[in-house]
């Protein structure tokens, strides 16, 4: 499973989003049943933009239940200009997540 999760931080607020981002994202790659978790800032704007790969929905669903996890998001209210914006997509299985990965990127 694929989850991205598109932030637009108050310009005031970066520094202290980016602290709670840093642990939010040891402690989710920590999680049992993350895959990988990757960032991606837009340089133009305080936009940042994360990638969560997860070996299923179950595997999400109990990491959405986690106390780090919740605390993230009820700093978020603080943080954000507007809502978070989570999009999902399911993947048949993990192997076949990287197989098209690689394909992809050594095209």
């Amino acid at each position: 499973m694929i989850v991205q999760h598109q932030m637009s931080v108050k310009e005031e607020k970066v520094e202290e989003f980016r602290f709670a981002l840093k642990q939010y994202l040891e402690s989710a790659s920590a999680q049992g049943g993350c895959l990988h978790v990757s960032i991606q800032k837009i340089p133009s704007n305080f936009h940042f933009i994360v990638y969560e790969f997860w070996e299923n929905s179950n595997a999400w669903n109990s990491h959405l239940q986690m106390n780090y996890s919740k605390t993230f998001q009820r700093s978020n209210v603080d943080f954000l200009e507007s809502p978070e914006l989570i999009t999902t997509m399911l993947v048949p299985g993990k192997y076949q997540l990287f197989t098209s990965f690689f394909f992809f990127f050594n095209m």
